[in-house]
């Protein structure tokens, strides 16, 4: 009897959380969308950070450019997006080729800012990605990219 009155009880609970969707349920929904809201603003600030329009005026601004320096420095970005996006369109080279590759494009473009920009402005440049590279190391749990205490593929989980 008791077997059958717990089976019952049980049947009833599962018949009512059936039909009517618990609070529990409507909390997690909850949760969800606002995730989801700040997921897509996450997602649009990051977009901002790579505009490159944005990217040279934010510069500018900061830096103090003349017309001819902004100008100058738009070329060199732009030249830099290109490099970048045929580096990522080519197959082949392996992971540390293609960091080693990213990477001289990346000293190219810093040799030529620094032809560019008075000193003050090329030391103000470097202090600002300093303090990026740190915010990122901070957002990544304290872990620098690239560092030893980064995992490899293989291992995400």
């Amino acid at each position: 009897m008791k077997k059958h009155l717990l089976s019952f009880a049980l049947f009833l609970g599962l018949v009512a959380a059936a039909a009517e969707p618990s609070l529990a349920a409507r909390a997690i929904s909850g949760q969800e969308q606002r995730q989801d809201d700040h997921d897509k603003d996450h997602r649009k600030g990051q977009r901002a950070a790579h505009d490159p329009q944005k990217r040279l005026d934010a510069m500018a601004k900061e830096l103090d450019l003349s017309s001819k320096q902004k100008d100058k420095v738009a070329r060199i970005f732009q030249e830099q997006q290109q490099q970048i996006q045929a580096l990522r369109g080519q197959s082949g080279p392996d992971r540390s080729q293609h960091k080693a590759q990213a990477q001289s494009i990346r000293q190219s473009t810093d040799k030529k800012l620094k032809d560019v920009l008075s000193k003050k402005q090329y030391a103000q440049f470097e202090a600002k990605r300093q303090e990026r590279m740190r915010q990122m190391g901070n957002r990544q749990g304290g872990k620098q990219r690239g560092g030893p205490e980064r995992r490899d593929a293989g291992s995400r989980g």
